[in-house]
């Protein structure tokens, strides 16, 4: 398989055409996503490119692109704090476009590097973010919009299971052995978030749904009742069952004999009543950050 992560196109910083300024420190990568498509074509390659396309337009819509230049090999473009740049490799299978863009007062830049791939015949995708840290204001950091893109209009799937942007119930046997089968999958690379309450509350720590949506193409989500998560915990072992208002996250590799600190239990620091009364966005913000950290050291690793 080729190695989508040694394609890059990294705009330049010269200054010309009103781009950005130098970077003096090169960026640090703050999230990465690589999903496979169930159908692998030209066409679903195409329509990868074009949504991409499509996301660019949308994000900077003063910058004007022909059907022509879209169409080139190489090709790269600038307006102030703003580049693009498209590359192709020799046997035209990895196409990539990587946009960098600064923040209003300069002082971070932002890059965005994405990657349509046919890798042994199978069509991959590659997302990542990255940023210079300089500056002192607030890090916001969300997945890209081409992200949820893709995953919306592609047929994408991780471990035999469709990526998705909704939370799985898991309710009935049937449900839980699936969810099993695809937590203990080898082929699965993104992370698995499990949700359960307490007997007494429905109260899951965060909104499975707004979890789901937020990390749509990062990870999946899976939401059940106590009984549920007592048979995950039996199946499992008890050091790597769901807790009720937490969040157990199963990272990729995952097995009953793997180390406990790649597949975390995740608390709310609150009590369910500040959680719900003063910031109940608060623990899905801190959910993100460590799924955006283990994209990151998954990333290093391979």
């Amino acid at each position: 398989m080729q190695d989508l992560s040694s394609h890059s196109s990294k705009p330049s910083y010269s200054g010309r055409s009103g781009g950005n300024s130098a970077i003096s420190k090169a960026p640090r990568l703050m999230l990465r996503s690589t999903l496979r498509s169930s159908k692998g074509s030209p066409i679903n390659r195409r329509n990868a490119r074009d949504l991409t396309w499509a996301w660019v337009k949308a994000k900077w819509p003063s910058i004007q692109i022909s059907p022509q230049d879209r169409e080139r090999r190489e090709f790269s473009c600038a307006l102030p704090g703003m580049e693009l740049a498209v590359a192709t490799s020799g046997n035209g299978a990895i196409w990539s476009l990587t946009v960098a863009n600064s923040e209003r007062d300069g002082a971070r830049t932002w890059m965005t590097r994405a990657i349509v791939a046919d890798t042994d015949g199978v069509d991959t995708l590659d997302v990542q973010t990255s940023c210079t840290e300089v500056g002192s204001g607030p890090l916001v950091l969300a997945p890209p919009r081409l992200l949820s893109m893709w995953v919306e209009k592609l047929a994408l799937e991780d471990g035999g299971l469709a990526v998705l942007g909704e939370a799985r119930e898991v309710e009935e046997p049937e449900q839980l052995d699936a969810f099993c089968r695809h937590v203990l999958c080898k082929q699965r690379r993104l992370p698995v978030i499990a949700l359960t309450h307490s007997p007494r509350s429905r109260f899951y720590g965060v909104d499975p749904k707004g979890l789901a949506e937020a990390l749509r193409g990062m990870a999946h989500v899976a939401f059940m009742p106590p009984h549920m998560a007592d048979e995950v915990a039996e199946r499992f072992g008890a050091d790597f069952g769901p807790l009720a208002g937490a969040a157990r996250i199963y990272g990729a590799g995952f097995g009953p004999d793997a180390a406990a600190a790649a597949h975390p239990l995740i608390k709310n620091p609150r009590s369910p009543k500040a959680a719900t009364s003063e910031d109940p966005a608060a623990f899905r913000r801190l959910l993100c950050r460590r799924i955006f950290e283990m994209s990151v050291s998954a990333a290093r690793d391979s």
